[in-house]
């Protein structure tokens, strides 16, 4: 199962919003923290509307950058699979397109961007996205 689209290249150092750099205590986090059964949780409560604390989304980041900076910049995706253009932060657009299409991993997904603006629910867009390219394709 290939989820693409969430790339891009590392420029600068990221930071956390209270400015706490996510550096290596934060990638040893992500690397002994975020098993699959981790994963699954996540993923299962974002689906039920529960926040995740920012020490798990910056696990989260830290194990994505790992992910993306391992992997090429363009994937072969196998048939059948259901592209996704724009969610624009529509978070229960994006669950109802998984009620529709199917479930990670049984269905296969190529989204094309446009994660966040102009809806209320940006950060959960990317953060379940973000959860499923990690759980799915590391």
């Amino acid at each position: 199962v290939e989820l693409v689209g969430i790339t891009g290249r590392v420029t600068s150092p990221a930071a956390c919003a209270d400015g706490t750099p996510i550096g290596a205590e934060v990638a040893w986090m992500a690397s002994t923290m975020l098993s699959n059964t981790d994963l699954d949780a996540q993923i299962e409560r974002l689906k039920r509307r529960e926040n995740l604390s920012e020490a798990e989304v910056k696990a989260l980041c830290a194990k994505a950058k790992e992910v993306l900076s391992e992997e090429q910049n363009m994937h072969t995706v196998p048939a059948p699979v259901t592209v996704v253009g724009d969610i624009h932060g529509q978070f229960y657009d994006l669950l109802e397109l998984f009620r529709i299409a199917g479930e990670c991993p049984n269905t296969n997904f190529l989204f094309l961007g446009d994660y966040v603006d102009r809806g209320y629910y940006s950060v959960e867009c990317a953060t379940l996205v973000t959860l499923l390219k990690v759980c799915w394709c590391a």
